[in-house]
């Protein structure tokens, strides 16, 4: 097992142990932070925070296969009850902006147990809502404290060995997708065999208590990190990175392109098998959802191939697989269930493979803003998500599933022009830099602005400098703090 290292978790000099969070409730003693004994990286830490990366995401598609069911429950028309997914989704999209930045400021652990027990609380609210107007201010509500997953993939990023960091994203990636197809799934099985859909969010609301109770006794207490930084500047930052660094804002339209497609299939998908020629009940669309498991099942393949070839390749390849999708949907979607199995498989193992090798780009951008660049990036993906969850169904409903489909088919063509405006290797913002080859580019070792006591500043290695903070976990009584950002020099093949 790697030892993760303390420059990546930000917290170079940290010699205080708080044995409380939030002030009271206790931190079990083999989870408190004790620089002198550092946490071991590990499979089983990463497979727990892909299942709190599955429980916390799976509250945003609860609602998606009982879309027919919560139109009956509150007597309102099926283009009605098409507000709730994009409510969600709107409301995820606030948390990405206003909660997942503080990933870079708080300690994550207290953060991420507030999440839970917030969320808990909300999805008590939808099971009772007396109407419909009060179950979409609760469920705005709910999208907003279910970013919970967006805190666990840069934590698995800071913590991971760099070697292994692709991987071990795509494994947590994999809880997320889990969670669409436990959501899916679990929701159509309740709304057919038991008496009513509410029955869905007492049993998250269980899982949910569950799930904080797991993280309270097994989650190390890692400090926050060192950015130098107050909330609003934190805020302002993230404007900063989108604007001033290309491959974020190229990582940003790719994923609002791949959102949208994703959830405008999987939000049209009722309405397309609840109708001719298909007329499947609640369950068998919750079946579907099943498909998902293949793109678990691939994720973690996935970030082992981004570990070996450029993550630009990778999402190159998962743009491609995309486009054939949706060109299957555009032609066959309304003829035959086999097209419609094989777009559900397609359109989630494409849009994760696509998130993966674009993370593991924009992650090397700045290791203390690793929160607030996967911020930026999920918010851009949410702003799809919330587009194509609204202008999917609509379109569905208003003129024919073909021209749905043609809307998502040219989305993820214009995705692969955005691609291939900027090369692999490019420097700027537009070109290939006259290098064609996609092969991983070596990386020389990164250079560090180090800040010493007196103002000195020493410029250092990446590797020394993680050898100073090695020697400052052990009880250093000088460490030293990073103060500049990381530039990685890059080398090509």
């Amino acid at each position: 097992m790697a030892v993760a290292s303390t420059k990546d978790v930000g917290s170079q000099a940290a010699p205080a142990k708080p044995a409380n969070d939030f002030g009271f409730l206790p931190i079990p003693r083999r989870c408190r932070y004790d620089p002198e004994r550092p946490f071991e990286w590990s499979t089983a830490l990463n497979w727990m925070l892909a299942l709190g990366a599955t429980v916390t995401v799976a509250p945003v598609y609860y609602c998606q296969p009982i879309l027919v069911q919560l139109s009956q429950r509150y007597a309102v028309e099926y283009e009605t009850v098409t507000r709730v997914p994009s409510l969600v989704q709107g409301g995820y999209l606030v948390g990405l902006v206003f909660i997942t930045p503080l990933g870079d400021l708080l300690p994550r652990r207290p953060l991420l147990l507030t999440l839970i027990l917030v969320c808990s609380a909300l999805t008590i609210g939808q099971a009772l809502a007396p109407d419909f107007s009060t179950f979409e201010a609760i469920t705005f509500l709910v999208g907003i404290s279910t970013v919970t997953p967006q805190v666990l993939v840069p934590l698995t990023a800071d913590l991971a060995p760099a070697a292994r960091r692709a991987s071990a994203v795509s494994v947590t990636v994999s809880g997320l997708i889990g969670g669409m197809v436990w959501g899916r799934l679990i929701s159509g099985l309740l709304a057919r065999y038991t008496p009513s859909p509410n029955n869905v969010f007492w049993l998250a609301l269980g899982q949910q208590i569950l799930l904080a109770v797991l993280l309270w006794w097994r989650l190390p207490a890692y400090p926050a990190k060192k950015t130098g930084l107050n909330y609003p500047q934190i805020l302002w930052s993230m404007v900063k990175l989108f604007c001033t660094k290309p491959v974020l804002t190229q990582a940003c339209l790719l994923g609002f392109c791949s959102c949208f497609t994703m959830v405008a299939w999987w939000t049209t998908l009722t309405f397309l098998l609840d109708g001719d020629p298909f007329r499947l009940n609640a369950f068998e669309i919750g079946l579907f959802g099943l498909t998902g498991i293949c793109a678990i099942a691939f994720a973690p393949f996935a970030g082992r191939l981004t570990d070996i070839f450029h993550p630009w390749a990778t999402t190159l390849v998962a743009l491609i697989v995309a486009l054939l999708n949706q060109a299957i949907a555009l032609g066959a979607a309304r003829l035959n269930l086999a097209p419609v199995i094989i777009c559900c498989i397609l359109v989630d193992i494409a849009h994760q493979t696509q998130t993966i090798g674009n993370q593991q780009r924009f992650f090397a951008v700045d290791p203390l803003a690793r929160s607030r660049v996967n911020g930026v990036y999920m918010t851009f993906t949410f702003l799809g998500q919330t587009a194509g969850s609204s202008a999917g169904p609509r379109l569905f409903l208003n003129s024919g599933w073909r021209s749905c489909y043609a809307l998502t088919t040219a989305m993820i063509a214009a995705a692969l022009v955005i691609l291939f405006l900027r090369g692999p290797h490019a420097t700027g913002w537009i070109g290939w830099d006259g290098v064609w080859s996609l092969r991983k580019e070596r990386q020389a070792p990164a250079i560090v602005d180090v800040e010493k006591k007196g103002g000195e500043v020493e410029r250092r290695t990446d590797e020394e400098e993680t050898k100073v903070e090695g020697e400052a976990d052990t009880g250093s009584p000088d460490p030293v703090a990073v103060t500049g950002s990381v530039e990685s020099q890059k080398v090509h093949g």
